[in-house]
């Protein structure tokens, strides 16, 4: 299927004639995977610092008076999302036109949502770790143990047919 000559009719987001074998579809998915999980893991990473000394700020203003966990909290989630979605854009662009993928509205906007959820919830994770932690240094220690977790379950090392059913 995958020498297949003509324009492809799949619903996959791959383009069907730029691949000459299945190493070539590997090598690009990948590829594609390494550097999701490498910026991903950079956005968790480069956000600890930052959460952490935002939380200072916040017990002074809550002990102040000035303003409560929650809206706190979203503020957090909604000031990372305008540069997370700037990051998958050009990311996107780039990687998107290097593959070879099929240029066609619909499947670029789905590989940039899927790319812009990926970073997000990377974003998210290490906001979280800072969180649930006393400071950002056990925070890095405590989410670094994850990741090699999410790595080796992702599906993408071991597929899923080749799991043990336990």
């Amino acid at each position: 299927m995958l020498k297949r000559k003509g324009r492809s009719r799949s619903k996959y987001l791959v383009c069907v004639e730029t691949w000459r074998s299945r190493q070539d579809l590997s090598n690009a998915m990948g590829s594609m995977y390494t550097a999701v999980l490498f910026l991903g893991l950079q956005n968790a990473a480069s956000v600890q610092p930052v959460v952490n000394v935002e939380r200072t700020v916040f017990y002074r203003e809550q002990a102040a008076g000035m303003y409560s966990a929650m809206p706190y909290a979203f503020a957090q989630v909604f000031i990372e999302m305008p540069y997370v979605l700037v990051q998958a854009v050009v990311y996107g662009l780039v990687v998107y036109a290097m593959i070879g993928f099929e240029w066609t509205a619909a499947k670029f906007f789905w590989y940039l949502f899927v790319m812009y959820g990926s970073f997000l919830t990377f974003t998210f994770y290490g906001m979280m770790a800072v969180a649930m932690t006393p400071n950002h240094h056990i925070a890095s220690v405590v989410s670094s143990s994850f990741y090699g977790i999410w790595n080796l379950f992702s599906g993408f090392l071991i597929p899923r047919p080749s799991r043990p059913v336990w």
